[in-house]
């Protein structure tokens, strides 16, 4: 027998309902950034047994996301994070960015319900094990006296999961740090920094790759990029949406 769908103009809606909703959307676009409304409900239909459609998303978010409550916006049938402000100038061009880059991939889904609510926290960070090795890594060649914490190294460590979310390339990654006061002995230093630093963007959930790492599309195009003479001017195998010579190229060409 087939789940009963759930249509917001012909049924009651339940504030259960509503927060359900609510809570899948803001994980939603914590993950992926932007969604449209048709992705957003087949995403909670993957996990939920009595299903939803596009009315009753809509009529369930388009009230929701007027409250100050919704960590989202809800624009031309599209959700997004609250970083993306519909009245915001750039909303359209890095909306556009965004959805180009994530043409063609499909949603990371993580393994079960619980686990994809935990996005409803924007803190969340999944893999944790290559920031954890960051972290120790500066603490250990004391690259910074700023120590730990929000102040600290734990908040640029935030800063940079979100800049690798939002598509930056490497090289503006080595200078956040650099302008965050980080010390390197020498270039050997700074190469090893790089490496440590590598294994982070290549296992962070991106905006770009509907919340895949970039190590996990490059498994699923089965691309040896260690075997392979990449073209500069050909995107990055690492997902990022970038040309190969503004993203990683950039790092590997580092003195």
């Amino acid at each position: 027998m087939k789940s009963k769908i759930k249509t917001g103009i012909n049924n009651f809606i339940s504030q259960k309902r509503k927060e359900l909703i609510n809570q899948y959307a803001t994980a939603a676009v914590s993950l992926y950034g932007a969604i449209s409304i048709p992705e957003f409900v087949d995403v909670f239909n993957y996990y939920e047994e009595e299903k939803t459609d596009t009315q009753e998303v809509r009529q369930v978010l388009s009230q929701l996301a007027k409250t100050d409550d919704a960590e989202y916006s809800l624009f031309n049938d599209m959700l997004s994070g609250p970083q993306f402000q519909p009245e915001f100038d750039d909303y359209n061009d890095i909306i556009m960015d965004i959805r180009e880059n994530q043409a063609g991939k499909q949603h990371y889904l993580p393994n079960n319900k619980d686990e994809f609510l935990r996005y409803v926290d924007y803190c969340y960070r999944e893999p944790e094990k290559p920031y954890a090795e960051l972290k120790a890594y500066i603490i250990k060649h004391k690259l910074t006296d700023r120590g730990e914490g929000l102040d600290g190294i734990d908040g640029d460590l935030i800063d940079l999961h979100e800049m690798i979310q939002f598509g930056e390339s490497a090289n503006e990654y080595i200078n956040y740090f650099d302008e965050m006061g980080y010390k390197f002995k020498n270039i050997d230093a700074i190469n090893s920094f790089i490496q440590v630093l590598m294994n982070v963007h290549n296992n962070t959930r991106m905006y770009y790759n509907n919340g895949f790492t970039p190590s996990e599309i490059v498994m699923f195009v089965k691309l040896p990029t260690q075997n392979i003479k990449i073209n500069v001017n050909q995107p990055c195998p690492c997902g990022s949406g970038k040309k190969y010579k503004k993203c990683c190229g950039e790092i590997n060409t580092v003195h």
